[in-house]
């Protein structure tokens, strides 16, 4: 059932120029950055000076993450209708943020240069609270929904929303919990699980990567435009599950040859 205070709370918000989409996201953010504090100053002993640092570079990473999920979703859908215009695509704005984050470390902060794996293992599961987040965000608003379904699961999104206006008025997978929930359940895996902690990076990149395929083939419904005739997130959530492999074989790798260095 869709709560249908949602579109009420549309209705206040879209008079400022905000959505409870944007509110979600906005929450999710600061929980992302109060999580980074925590976790970096009071779990890991770093400084606030080295804290901020870090913080000082995630913000600006997090507006290139912005404007690279806009401008990709853009992007593809050029490719299918020649109009650049879309919404956001997480998958491609995630990659852009950590690549701008990573390349901002190595040229300003000189010290972190051979710590970056570590604080992206340390920091990812504050960007997972911050998507679970913006995924009720999407819920809110009915973007990014599903395909059509007979199961006691499917929601009816009402007129004010994105499947209503779609022409979209029966039954459909409400996949923005899917993942919603998804992720609040990767969040409290990742954290809890021994060999994990140390490898929460690279194993959020397999595992979101496979979750997000898994929906993709089989559930969500929306247009985002093409990508070598397929969905676009579908291609990078195979990349992810690509580059996280990459990381857990490259660390055993080294630790092998670490290894036989000591024989």
């Amino acid at each position: 059932m869709y709560p249908d205070f949602f579109v009420t709370i549309n209705e206040v918000l879209e008079k400022i120029g905000l959505s409870t989409y944007s509110l979600f996201i906005a929450i999710g953010v600061i929980l992302m950055l109060v999580y980074t504090v925590n976790i970096l100053e009071r779990k890991n002993n770093y400084s606030r000076e080295r804290t901020n640092k870090i913080l000082l570079l995630l913000i600006i990473s997090l507006g290139v993450s912005y404007l690279a999920a806009w401008f990709f979703d853009s992007l593809f859908h050029y490719f299918e209708s020649g109009i650049f215009e879309g919404g956001m695509t997480f998958i491609s704005g995630m990659l852009s943020g950590v690549g701008t984050f990573v390349l901002l470390t190595s040229i300003f902060n000189h010290e972190e240069r051979g710590n970056i794996l570590n604080i992206l293992n340390l920091i990812i599961p504050g960007v997972i609270i911050a998507h679970a987040f913006g995924r009720i965000g999407c819920f809110s608003v009915g973007c990014c929904y599903g395909k059509e379904t007979e199961s006691f699961l499917g929601v009816v999104f009402p007129q004010g929303t994105v499947p209503y206006y779609d022409g979209i008025l029966h039954p459909i997978h409400p996949t923005q919990l899917y993942e919603a929930f998804f992720l609040l359940a990767l969040f409290m895996g990742i954290k809890r699980i021994p060999w994990v902690r140390d490898r929460q990076f690279p194993v959020y990149l397999i595992t979101y990567g496979m979750f997000r395929t898994i929906l993709e083939l089989f559930f969500r419904g929306d247009n985002r435009g093409e990508l070598l005739n397929l969905p676009p997130s579908l291609i990078l959530s195979i990349f992810l599950i690509i580059l996280g492999t990459f990381f857990i074989i490259r660390e055993y790798l080294l630790k092998g040859r670490k290894n036989e260095s000591l024989l």
